[in-house]
Parts: structure tokens; sequence; C-alpha cells
């Protein structure tokens, strides 16, 4: 279970946040076969770090050094291009919905959200990782649930004469591939899932 939650709390992001729901009101069930489809071609990547690290006890990434130092470092150098991406857009998103509850600059708060992942990471380990992330998600899941269930009963009718727009056009082209790169997660999410599962199995101090 640990390595399973935090993936799939590594994946809400802005993909969960922004783009779908952006699809979801632009362009109504349009994209919907889109967002499941990339679940679906990105599934075997997401289960290969898991499968390869339980049948070897050795991490995804061992597995790309095993094939050459030109895999792996192939790997860090897309890593640490998606990492300084997806860092700065998540603690962004993160200080944008912070500013709803704390009155302070968006960027002190992401510059705080920063510090205080790093401080988790570094004193608190996986372990605490672990222990925190699923707290978050249960908190999530239970949100979720009431939110649906207070809009259930307050939808709005579309106007008869609503048009929906069609997103197969140039100008919604980078919406589009942004939108499919981080659904549900990067494929890197595999070599952290590996990472952890590794992790999960030591031994407890």
């Amino acid at each position: 279970m640990g390595p399973g939650v935090l993936m799939a709390a590594a994946a809400i992001g802005a993909s969960h946040l922004v783009a779908s729901t952006r699809a979801g009101a632009e362009f109504g069930w349009q994209l919907a076969w889109v967002i499941l489809g990339v679940n679906l071609l990105k599934y075997p990547f997401f289960a290969a770090g898991a499968r390869y690290t339980a049948a070897t006890g050795e991490s995804l990434l061992h597995g790309y050094l095993k094939q050459g130092r030109g895999y792996l470092w192939l790997f860090t150098g897309l890593n640490v291009i998606a990492a300084i991406a997806s860092t700065a857009g998540v603690c962004m998103l993160t200080a944008a919905m912070l500013t709803q509850f704390i009155p302070l600059p968006i960027d002190w708060l992401a510059l705080l959200v920063l510090i205080s992942s790093l401080i988790l990471l570094i004193f608190g380990h996986y372990r605490l990782l672990d222990r925190l992330t699923k707290l978050i998600m249960f908190a999530l899941t239970l949100t979720t649930l009431i939110a649906a269930t207070l809009a259930w009963d307050h939808t709005q009718p579309l106007a008869n004469d609503f048009i929906s727009p069609s997103p197969w056009q140039w100008a919604y082209m980078g919406f589009l591939v942004a939108m499919m790169g981080w659904m549900p997660a990067p494929i890197e999410v595999s070599a952290w899932n590996s990472l952890w599962l590794l992790e999960k199995q030591k031994p407890k101090m």
C-alpha cells in the first residue's frame, strides 16, 4: 500500500486539478477517451518499476545501469529537466491555493512549500512521507466525495444553443500535449515507485 499510495499522491497535481477540469469545462466529454487512453498506454511503464524491483530486489535505476551508462545518463538528464518544471509548477499551484488561507505573497508561499518538502524528505525520510501521504490521500478522498455529493443536485443545464468547441485545433495542441504528458503522471514516476518499494522493504529500525 505504501509505494502505491505514494505514486497515486505524486500523480495528483496540475494534470488532475487544472488540465482535466479545464478539459471538462471547455470540451465536455470529448477528451474523456483521450484521458482513459493515455492512462492505459502508460500503465505498463508504471507497473514495470514495481515489478522489476519485486523480482530483482534492486531499483529500476540499477536496471538502466545494467543496460549501459548511456541509458542511465539519458534518464537522469530527462528526469532533471522534468523535475525542475514539475517542482516549480507544483509549488506555484500549491502556493496559489494557500493564498486563500494565508495572507502572504505567492512567491513566499511557494518557497515555504519547497523548504517544507525538503525538510520532510531530509529528516523524515520514507517513513514520515508514507504516513503523511496516507493522511493526505484519505482527506482528499473524503473531501472529493463530499464535494461531489454537494454538487450533485446543483448542476445547471446547458443552454439549448450551446456548442462545445472542438479540441482538435492548433490553438489547443499545446494544452493537449501537456495534458497527455502529465496524465496521470510523467513516466519517470515508475523509477520513483521502484525506489519507494525498496525503502518499504527495508527492515524498521
